[in-house]
């Protein structure tokens, strides 16, 4: 509570209490000339007090689409129910004893001042609730609705230490007349020579006019966070709509893939197998013939194909993570449309801005918001489309390496090492030494190698820039960049 406030109740208090002894009010005999009046700018208030509450309990939901809004339908309510309770009851006894003429003097200022005292606990009720608007209905930094709220509230108990000080000097014009046989007239130029009364009527009546501007106020917030659900259910709904399409896709992409990697991954290990059963079978048949030169490069072709066989391993592993990073991304991390719920957010706060005038650059964007998600959805399942052709075909050209170009080109190395065998003996072993010194098995398996990387590996790490061009799309589409709206504090 604001140290100005708290002096105002204070005093408020002290004047409420002091005064009891020395009641400033009419009772049996006393009937006021602007009594009836009193009477009915009081019930003024009242009844505009009464209207706000009607406005809550008929018209004020319970948002269901985010907890903030909630927080805030919750938070006006309970601000509108004390002002009307406890602000209320106050100007309800007002207009009480403005016309009784059968309640003892000193019931009728028990009961007012009880329910002067208790200003003091709708203050604290107030504060907790602009404490809550504070944090739900601000954005870039703009409190524009707590700070109204809270100049409403400020208002009230600024009428409220105006309306004891008035009662406070009522008491000081009726304590040195306390007892005596006065008639009505002398009673009231006891009592009103100086203004008090008018004063009084003057204070009550002011107040018809701010609690007109707080029904209103109430009526505007209402009517704001109605609205506010509304869109943002509505865009909840197609945001989750349009995820679910997104996760399907993801997930058509993921099981693509895998089809795609595996499929060169049972041609490799075909490959191997083939490779490894030629040259064991070869080199059994004259493990004598061959000179250390040959023997090397046979050894090679075994350790070339353990090399690739572990290379491809770890590329299994690798392109494993980058499925689950893809689909974690595409998902649930920063993606476009996680962007989106956070401008819809951004968005709601902004229409619960109603108090100062419509942000019409914001409102200008409720067909955007519409659209965006089913775009984003579009774009991602393009993306995803482009990826499966790029790897479905990269896992053909693989295959075909494999299966088209490694398989022939070992099984003809083995075949012209064959023909040495039908040279004289003496002959042999300088034919496999000639042919072998053609022989790349490194250079051939590093192709397929660093191919298989190329086409998938390398491929699958460039699918987030997709996610990266798209939240790009929606910030310069979006909210933030067109009004200029930075961000917003939860």
């Amino acid at each position: 509570m604001a140290p100005t406030t708290t002096k105002v109740l204070s005093v408020l208090l002290l004047l409420a209490i002091g005064g009891a002894e020395c009641n400033p009010f009419f009772g049996n005999n006393y009937v006021l000339p602007q009594g009836a009046r009193l009477a009915n700018a009081a019930n003024a208030v009242v009844r505009n007090l009464d209207a706000a509450q009607t406005q809550v309990r008929a018209y004020l939901i319970n948002p269901t689409a985010s907890a903030f809004l909630n927080a805030g339908a919750t938070a006006l309510r309970e601000y509108v129910g004390n002002t009307t309770l406890l602000v209320g009851q106050m100007f309800r006894e007002v207009a009480q004893v403005a016309v009784d003429r059968t309640t003892a003097p000193a019931v009728v200022f028990t009961r007012l001042t009880l329910a002067v005292q208790g200003v003091s606990q709708w203050n604290r009720n107030v504060s907790q609730s602009l404490e809550v608007f504070q944090q739900v209905f601000n954005y870039d930094g703009n409190s524009n609705t707590a700070s109204y709220m809270e100049s409403l509230r400020n208002s009230f108990a600024k009428t409220v230490q105006d309306l004891s000080e008035v009662l406070g000097r009522l008491g000081d014009a009726v304590l040195p007349i306390a007892g005596q046989p006065l008639n009505t007239q002398q009673f009231l130029e006891a009592v009103s020579g100086n203004g008090t009364l008018q004063q009084l009527q003057d204070v009550v009546e002011s107040v018809i006019r701010l609690s007109s501007d707080y029904t209103a106020t109430i009526t505007n917030l209402v009517t704001a966070v109605r609205a506010a659900n509304d869109f943002q259910s509505r865009l909840y709904s197609l945001l989750r709509t349009n995820q679910a399409t997104i996760n399907t896709n993801v997930d058509r992409y993921s099981s693509a893939s895998n089809t795609s990697f595996y499929g060169f991954l049972t041609a490799a290990d075909s490959l191997f197998t083939h490779l490894k059963d030629t040259n064991e079978s070869f080199v059994f048949r004259w493990p004598l013939l061959f000179s250390p030169a040959v023997q090397d490069k046979l050894n090679l072709l075994n350790q070339s194909i353990d090399h690739l066989t572990w290379n491809l391993m770890q590329r299994t592993a690798t392109v494993a993570q980058n499925l689950q990073h893809t689909s974690a991304l595409f998902k649930e991390g920063n993606n476009p449309l996680s962007y989106v719920r956070d401008e819809a957010d951004l968005y709601t706060r902004v229409m619960l801005d109603v108090l100062y005038g419509e942000n019409f650059c914001a409102t200008g964007f409720v067909t955007t918001f519409n659209a965006l998600p089913a775009q984003v959805a579009s774009l991602v399942a393009g993306c995803l489309t482009e990826q499966t052709n790029l790897e479905s075909q990269g896992a053909t050209q693989l295959v075909s390496l494999a299966n088209g170009f490694l398989r022939p080109y070992v099984t003809a190395i083995y075949g012209r090492l064959n023909i040495c065998f039908q040279q004289p003996f003496d002959k042999m072993t300088e034919c496999l030494d000639n042919i072998v010194d053609t022989i790349d098995f490194r250079g051939k398996f590093f192709l397929l190698d660093l191919a298989s990387q190329l086409f998938f590996e390398q491929v699958q790490q460039e699918l987030p820039s997709c996610n990266d061009r798209l939240l790009e799309f929606v910030r310069n589409s979006g909210l933030r960049e067109a009004c200029q709206i930075e961000s917003y504090a939860p």
